[in-house]
């Protein structure tokens, strides 16, 4: 009897197997019409962002432009020379973010290049993570999350383990943020005990 009831399962199992089997085969000519025509469509989608491309390499070229006028030998010379050139320098480097990226990218790339300025690159790193946390703590941003939202402004500032510990480091300086800071910490420990969670 058990016997039966196998030989039944595996005949049912290979029927339906079968049958499904060919009904998949049938379509799958209809999905390589439909891939051919979406082929199609495709090439001419990307015909016509063209348009955008063009917007795209002239912004493109106008950056390219304003950061060869940045990196100027005379320039990056003259602010490895002079502390306040420098921080002319790095103010018009961080202007834009794209500048900024470009920037380091050309002057990262070449090794020479990158040998005879890692100076003013790793300075401008810190440059730019000092500006940053200035703004993160800016006593009116303060003021105003902590009227409004401080978890927004928390959730800025624990964007970056580096960002956080500035941040940290700079409110530690003021006795009356002990309060914020503590709060920050616990937000911190929290968002990590949910990531735990997840994982």
């Amino acid at each position: 009897m058990r016997v039966g009831y196998g030989f039944l399962v595996a005949v049912s199992i290979l029927v339906g197997s079968s049958d499904a089997s060919t009904l998949v085969k049938a379509p799958t000519d209809e999905v390589r019409m439909a891939n051919f025509f979406r082929s199609i469509e495709t090439a001419s989608r990307f015909l016509r962002g063209h348009e955008v491309t063009g917007d795209e390499a002239r912004t493109m070229g106008a950056i390219a432009s304003k950061v060869d006028e940045l990196v100027d030998s005379a320039k990056l010379d003259s602010a490895m020379k002079d502390v306040t050139a420098m921080k002319v320098l790095f103010k018009q480097w961080n202007a834009d973010a794209a500048i900024s990226k470009q920037v380091i990218k050309r002057l990262s790339t070449d090794p020479f290049t990158f040998a005879k300025y890692n100076f003013l690159v790793l300075t401008y790193n810190r440059y730019r993570l000092e500006v940053l946390v200035m703004k993160l703590v800016d006593p009116k941003r303060l003021e105003d999350a902590l009227v409004r939202n401080k978890w927004a402004l928390f959730k800025q500032w624990n964007a970056d383990e580096t960002i956080a510990m500035r941040v940290i480091e700079r409110l530690a300086s003021d006795p009356q943020n002990f309060l914020l800071i503590s709060q920050f910490n616990r937000y911190r420990t929290k968002v990590l005990e949910n990531a735990a969670k997840v994982v």
